[in-house]
């Protein structure tokens, strides 16, 4: 069983507060509440890398800014709810200081430009100075393998309080058993959480017009796909067999490229198509006109 299914961690509670770009509120909530798995990145080789270089990191840290810092020797847990906790890569030797140590793509080094943090990151270090009662904390971040850069992060109380606030909510609601709403990234979420259906269509005349909205958004997604689709040919008739063209704000180009993809009949005529065709579940959301509405609408008029 995983420990940390028992409370909110510091790597919680940017999604607990609906702020993280990696998971949303229902997503942890389904892994606190037991209906999901979380995905065993143990054998990941970017995870494994993170650990290995921790110790480096810390090193650097010490190195760059002449603080020195102890591994952590203990989880945390907040005294007042036992549900929120914590767990520290450093402690600053001789303080009531922390670090905690990232190992960061290349692809993410504009995120830590100037004085700017990721949210996700100083949420995290914000959680672990408010469960260990600390003032300080420091995040120390390799990134690309090739630039090292850390900075101090003070405790806040409204930001400590906002946490708090939001931490109660979720875990009553994970007590309760009662999901957060979903958002845009929860289809997957959804499908695993309720992979089936019965027979049974729900009167919830509240959402009707969410389903209105949904179809209009619908529609408008084809008309500007259509009109994406016209304005392109006029380019292209313009264009012609030149490379492109120019105006005072664009450079519009349409240049030759050669694209690879798979013949599904040759791999049928081979008999390989069925062999390696994987089969997976889904539910397809689907939308019709009520037509037993319609058929009360036409007698009464």
């Amino acid at each position: 069983m995983d420990e940390r299914k028992g409370y909110i961690g510091g790597s919680d509670i940017a999604a607990v507060m609906g702020l993280s770009r990696w998971k949303t509120p229902l997503q942890v909530w389904a892994e606190k509440t037991g209906n999901i798995l979380p995905e065993d990145l143990s054998d990941k080789e970017y995870v494994q890398l993170g650990s290995e270089l921790e110790d480096f990191i810390a090193k650097k840290f010490e190195k760059v800014s002449g603080i020195k810092v102890r591994r952590s020797p203990q989880r945390y847990v907040s005294k007042e709810y036992p549900y929120m906790a914590c767990q520290v890569d450093r402690l600053v030797t001789g303080t009531d200081e922390l670090c905690e140590c990232k190992n960061v793509s290349a692809w993410k080094a504009k995120e830590w430009e100037k004085e700017e943090i990721p949210i996700e990151y100083i949420l995290q270090v914000s959680w672990q100075l408010m469960i260990t009662g600390r003032k300080i904390g420091y995040i120390a971040a390799l990134i690309g393998g090739n630039s090292f850069r850390f900075k101090k992060i003070e405790a806040d109380q409204e930001l400590f309080d906002k946490m708090t606030d939001a931490a109660k909510n979720f875990w009553r609601m994970v007590e309760d058993k009662t999901p957060p709403a979903a958002c845009a990234d929860d289809n997957e979420a959804l499908f695993t959480l309720y992979p089936k259906s019965n027979e049974q269509i729900q009167a919830v005349e509240e959402m009707n017009d969410c389903v209105a909205t949904l179809q209009k958004t619908k529609a408008d997604i084809k008309e500007l796909e259509a009109l994406q689709e016209t304005l392109e040919a006029k380019l292209k008739d313009v264009i012609k067999g030149n490379l492109g063209i120019k105006t005072k704000e664009y450079i519009v180009k349409w240049q030759p490229q050669t694209t690879s993809r798979l013949s599904y009949d040759a791999l049928k005529e081979d008999g390989l198509y069925e062999k390696y065709l994987v089969k997976t579940d889904t539910r397809v959301l689907r939308v019709s006109k009520n037509k037993e509405n319609e058929n009360d609408t036409n007698r009464k008029s």
